[in-house]
């Protein structure tokens, strides 16, 4: 769940978004295609915790998904950790989702191969990395930031 500015800066902040685990689940056991995590965490960039403390948090997530499915696997966790706004791998930017594609075989040229590629986010800058990098399945949620978005 987002808690906004400056985000989850230690493990016992974190809380899963309610049914997460669950979706995720589903998804895999329908789909059986790769879930993957794509994340802006500039608290690492500012010196608010180091990436080992962001992959306890990390390790957690996987825990709480997993107690709530045995299904709800992540199977890449794509990070940025950059200030700066310019960097391609920063969301709004598309290239940690190209980054992805890359790494899964999907060639984002390829009209069949991104008809498959949904992304699922709750924030403008998700659904702007999204369209920026070729995927038209964007699908934004009433968590976060979505609720906001949709007019409350």
């Amino acid at each position: 769940e987002d808690v906004g500015s400056p985000g989850v800066i230690c493990k016992s902040q974190f809380e899963l978004t309610p049914n997460a685990g669950e979706a995720i689940g589903k998804l895999k056991r329908t789909f059986n295609w790769p879930v993957v995590l794509i994340t802006n965490q500039s608290c690492v960039g500012k010196g608010l915790l180091t990436l080992s403390e962001l992959e306890k948090i990390h390790i957690h997530m996987r825990s709480l998904l997993l107690q709530e499915d045995s299904w709800a696997t992540i199977d890449r966790i794509y990070v940025c950790t950059s200030v700066e706004e310019w960097d391609i791998r920063k969301k709004p930017n598309p290239g940690m989702i190209t980054e992805a594609c890359i790494d899964w075989g999907i060639d984002i040229k390829s009209t069949l191969d991104m008809d498959c590629v949904f992304f699922i986010g709750d924030s403008l800058t998700d659904m702007q990395a999204a369209k920026r990098s070729g995927i038209r399945n964007r699908i934004l949620v009433e968590t976060g930031y979505g609720f906001d978005l949709m007019g409350g």
